[in-house]
Protein backbone atom coordinates (compact mmCIF):
# COMPACT_ATOMS: atom_id res chain seq x y z
CA UNK A 1 0.00 0.00 0.00
CA UNK A 2 1.38 3.18 -1.06
CA UNK A 3 1.05 6.54 0.02
CA UNK A 4 -1.53 7.77 -2.10
CA UNK A 5 -3.76 5.02 -1.36
CA UNK A 6 -3.45 5.74 2.37
CA UNK A 7 -4.81 9.44 1.53
CA UNK A 8 -7.51 8.01 0.05
CA UNK A 9 -9.15 5.98 2.49
CA UNK A 10 -8.50 8.79 4.87
CA UNK A 11 -9.84 11.24 2.59
CA UNK A 12 -12.89 9.07 2.55
CA UNK A 13 -13.50 8.63 6.10
CA UNK A 14 -13.16 12.62 7.04
CA UNK A 15 -16.17 13.19 3.86
CA UNK A 16 -18.13 10.17 5.07
CA UNK A 17 -20.53 11.73 7.67
CA UNK A 18 -23.18 9.84 9.46
CA UNK A 19 -26.87 11.52 9.21
CA UNK A 20 -27.77 10.10 12.59
CA UNK A 21 -25.94 9.36 15.95
CA UNK A 22 -26.30 6.63 17.83
CA UNK A 23 -26.54 7.49 21.56
CA UNK A 24 -23.43 6.19 23.50
CA UNK A 25 -24.81 7.49 26.92
CA UNK A 26 -28.00 4.95 26.30
CA UNK A 27 -25.39 2.31 25.87
CA UNK A 28 -23.55 2.67 29.13
CA UNK A 29 -26.68 2.95 30.99
CA UNK A 30 -27.92 -0.29 29.81
CA UNK A 31 -24.91 -2.35 30.95
CA UNK A 32 -25.17 -0.63 34.71
CA UNK A 33 -29.29 -0.89 34.76
CA UNK A 34 -29.16 -5.08 33.67
CA UNK A 35 -26.25 -5.29 36.37
CA UNK A 36 -28.44 -3.40 38.95
CA UNK A 37 -31.46 -5.86 38.07
CA UNK A 38 -29.58 -8.75 38.35
CA UNK A 39 -27.70 -8.32 41.64
CA UNK A 40 -31.38 -7.22 43.13
CA UNK A 41 -33.21 -10.28 41.79
CA UNK A 42 -29.85 -12.46 43.64
CA UNK A 43 -30.42 -10.36 46.62
CA UNK A 44 -34.16 -10.92 46.54
CA UNK A 45 -33.61 -14.91 45.87
CA UNK A 46 -31.52 -15.17 48.36
CA UNK A 47 -32.75 -13.23 50.82
CA UNK A 48 -34.92 -14.89 54.65
CA UNK A 49 -38.18 -13.08 53.36
CA UNK A 50 -38.39 -16.01 50.72
CA UNK A 51 -40.98 -18.48 52.38
CA UNK A 52 -39.74 -21.99 52.11
CA UNK A 53 -42.55 -24.81 53.31
CA UNK A 54 -42.05 -26.37 56.59
CA UNK A 55 -43.54 -27.13 60.08
CA UNK A 56 -44.70 -24.64 62.74
CA UNK A 57 -42.77 -26.26 66.17
CA UNK A 58 -42.64 -25.30 69.17
CA UNK A 59 -39.75 -26.82 70.27
CA UNK A 60 -38.75 -27.37 73.85
CA UNK A 61 -36.54 -25.35 76.03
CA UNK A 62 -33.08 -26.55 77.52
CA UNK A 63 -30.26 -24.67 78.77
CA UNK A 64 -28.09 -26.59 77.30
CA UNK A 65 -28.05 -27.80 73.73
CA UNK A 66 -25.14 -28.98 71.54
CA UNK A 67 -24.64 -28.37 67.78
CA UNK A 68 -25.22 -31.20 65.47
CA UNK A 69 -23.60 -32.44 62.77
CA UNK A 70 -24.83 -31.27 59.29
CA UNK A 71 -25.52 -34.08 57.86
CA UNK A 72 -27.95 -35.81 60.07
CA UNK A 73 -31.82 -37.13 59.12
CA UNK A 74 -34.14 -35.16 60.50
CA UNK A 75 -37.46 -36.60 61.45
CA UNK A 76 -40.71 -33.90 62.32
CA UNK A 77 -44.01 -34.34 64.56
CA UNK A 78 -46.40 -31.70 63.90
CA UNK A 79 -48.34 -30.76 67.34
CA UNK A 80 -51.15 -32.54 65.26
CA UNK A 81 -49.09 -35.92 65.32
CA UNK A 82 -48.14 -35.69 61.93
CA UNK A 83 -45.43 -37.10 61.17
CA UNK A 84 -42.48 -36.44 58.03
CA UNK A 85 -39.36 -38.15 57.30
CA UNK A 86 -37.38 -36.99 54.20
CA UNK A 87 -39.95 -34.01 53.37
CA UNK A 88 -42.78 -37.06 53.02
CA UNK A 89 -45.75 -37.66 55.23
CA UNK A 90 -45.74 -41.01 56.93
CA UNK A 91 -47.29 -42.66 59.67
CA UNK A 92 -46.13 -44.38 63.00
CA UNK A 93 -46.73 -47.99 61.30
CA UNK A 94 -44.44 -47.16 58.21
CA UNK A 95 -42.14 -45.25 60.08
CA UNK A 96 -39.42 -48.23 61.09
CA UNK A 97 -39.28 -49.06 57.04
CA UNK A 98 -38.38 -45.87 56.26
CA UNK A 99 -36.22 -45.22 58.60
CA UNK A 100 -34.49 -48.09 57.99
CA UNK A 101 -33.89 -47.75 53.89
CA UNK A 102 -32.38 -44.19 55.09
CA UNK A 103 -30.22 -46.49 57.15
CA UNK A 104 -29.19 -48.56 54.70
CA UNK A 105 -28.47 -45.99 52.72
CA UNK A 106 -26.45 -43.85 54.75
CA UNK A 107 -25.15 -46.11 57.57
CA UNK A 108 -23.27 -44.16 61.29
CA UNK A 109 -25.91 -41.58 60.32
CA UNK A 110 -28.15 -39.63 63.42
CA UNK A 111 -31.75 -38.98 63.77
CA UNK A 112 -32.67 -35.56 64.36
CA UNK A 113 -36.59 -35.61 66.06
CA UNK A 114 -37.77 -32.46 65.83
CA UNK A 115 -41.39 -32.64 67.91
CA UNK A 116 -43.44 -29.93 69.06
CA UNK A 117 -43.29 -30.02 72.94
CA UNK A 118 -47.21 -31.37 72.96
CA UNK A 119 -46.15 -34.20 71.89
CA UNK A 120 -46.82 -37.07 74.25
CA UNK A 121 -44.56 -39.92 75.61
CA UNK A 122 -46.11 -42.24 74.13
CA UNK A 123 -45.19 -41.31 70.56
CA UNK A 124 -41.61 -40.00 71.37
CA UNK A 125 -41.21 -44.10 73.25
CA UNK A 126 -42.52 -45.46 69.52
CA UNK A 127 -40.29 -43.00 66.99
CA UNK A 128 -37.67 -44.19 69.81
CA UNK A 129 -38.59 -47.86 69.25
CA UNK A 130 -39.06 -47.62 65.59
CA UNK A 131 -35.70 -46.11 64.97
CA UNK A 132 -33.34 -48.33 67.30
CA UNK A 133 -35.34 -51.25 65.56
CA UNK A 134 -34.29 -49.84 61.88
CA UNK A 135 -30.54 -49.57 63.46
CA UNK A 136 -29.92 -46.36 64.32
CA UNK A 137 -27.12 -45.87 66.78
CA UNK A 138 -27.88 -42.16 68.08
CA UNK A 139 -30.97 -40.17 68.42
CA UNK A 140 -30.78 -36.76 69.44
CA UNK A 141 -34.04 -34.59 70.14
CA UNK A 142 -33.94 -30.88 68.81
CA UNK A 143 -34.39 -28.32 71.23
CA UNK A 144 -34.60 -24.72 71.39
CA UNK A 145 -31.94 -22.60 73.56
CA UNK A 146 -33.29 -21.05 76.77
CA UNK A 147 -31.50 -18.68 78.96
CA UNK A 148 -29.27 -20.33 82.09
CA UNK A 149 -31.30 -17.75 84.82
CA UNK A 150 -27.68 -16.24 85.70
Amino acid sequence: MNRNDCEAVLHLHRSFRPRRRTGRGFLTGTVFLDAALLMGAFVLATSPFVLKPGIALDLPGAAQSDGIRFNDLVLKISREGVVFFNDDQITLNTLEPALRIAVEKRPGVALILEADRSISQETTAAVYDAAAAAGFRQVFIATQKTGTGK
